[in-house]
Formats: structure tokens, sequence, C-alpha cells
């Protein structure tokens, strides 16, 4: 099966399995994601693909994100414990290869990571990350976001160099709210600063 025949299945099947709002907020990211692409002359249905899939369990509650991590025998730290939102990730992807029968290596780890990044990312998987930090509701909720916005239509900025714009956003964001950072966020934001120099 072609990945545009795929995208369509699972777009169908994706539409029934999740609530209306978690669906839509797909679908924008897919678009956006394949828009970064096509703009940039690479293929999108990789990135619009990775859109559709990566909040696939976004809906489920505290509980049980924490009871499929048990089950799956996923590493818990104490961060995820306190805020069990940020597996809806790793569960996603396990899920998405599980029960949606979605078996490309690409597609799985940019949904797994797709909360902070990371520094293997291909290009469609920076295309999904940032699509979803600036798709149009979340621009309407936060005015700061449309700065990256604007930086994703330029092109002489690459997808890893909008995406280590919106860490950098994110991390000072935390970290003026006396909140907790994640180590992978801080790892990845590192990794692309090294690849700057």
């Amino acid at each position: 099966m072609s990945t545009p025949d795929i995208v369509g299945t699972f777009s169908r099947h994706l539409r029934v399995s999740v609530p209306t709002g978690v669906f839509e907020h797909s679908e924008r990211v897919a678009n956006l994601a394949g828009e970064l692409m096509l703009i940039r002359g690479e293929a999108p249905e990789t990135a619009v693909l990775m859109g559709l899939a990566h909040d696939v369990c976004r809906h489920f509650s505290d509980d049980k994100w924490l009871r499929h991590a048990e089950e799956l025998g996923l590493l818990v730290s104490e961060l995820e414990r306190r805020h069990p939102v940020l597996l809806h990730g790793p569960i996603g992807a396990r899920l998405l290869k599980k029960s949606f029968n979605v078996q490309s290596k690409e597609v799985l780890h940019a949904v797994y990571y797709h909360t902070y990044g990371h520094p293997t990312f291909s290009n469609s998987a920076w295309a999904m990350f940032i699509a979803d930090k600036i798709e149009p509701q979340k621009i309407q909720k936060n005015a700061q976001l449309s700065v990256f916005s604007d930086l994703s239509l330029d092109m002489s900025h690459s997808l890893p160099e909008i995406a280590l714009a919106i860490l950098d956003y994110q991390i000072d964001d935390l970290i003026a709210d006396g909140r907790e950072v994640h180590s992978l966020q801080v790892a990845t934001r590192n990794f692309l600063v090294s690849e700057r120099l």
C-alpha cells in the first residue's frame, strides 16, 4: 500500500477512534506539516501521516496513561508520573503499531518523541513537531506563537532551526513559571545548538 493510501485509510480509522477535537487538531497538524514539507520541495506524505497519528491517545485519562505505561513496561520518570499526559507520545507509538498496524519506524519514532522532539528526527518529523506547536488553534490561544508560524514560512530557516527556536521558547516559558523541564527537551535543544556550531 502506498503512503497516500495509508494516510487515507488511517484518517478514516482515526476519525472514528478519537474524540472530534483530537481528530480536528490532528488534521490541522497533518495539513500544516505537509505544507511545511511542500514549500521546501520535499514529499509531504510521511509528515502528513505523522501529523494525523501524533495524538492518537491524547484523550486518555491520567490513570489510563499510567496503566498503559505499566503494561507496556515503559520507564516512567517522576515528572511523567506527576504529569501523565507526557506519556501520550510513547504510548501512542505503541498503540499505533499494535492497534493501527503502523509499521514505519520513522513515523513511530516521531510520534513517540513528538512532545520534545529528538536529535535523530527527520525533516518530516520536525515538520510535524513544528506544526503541532503552531497550528491555528494554538496560535489563537497564544498569539506569541505566531512568530514561529512566520518563521516556518521563511525558507532561509531550516526545520531544525525553527524547532530550536520553539524549544528555546518552551524552555524559557517553563523556567519563568518555575516548572520542571524534561531532560529530553534539554538534550534535544542542546543537540540542535551543537549542530549550528
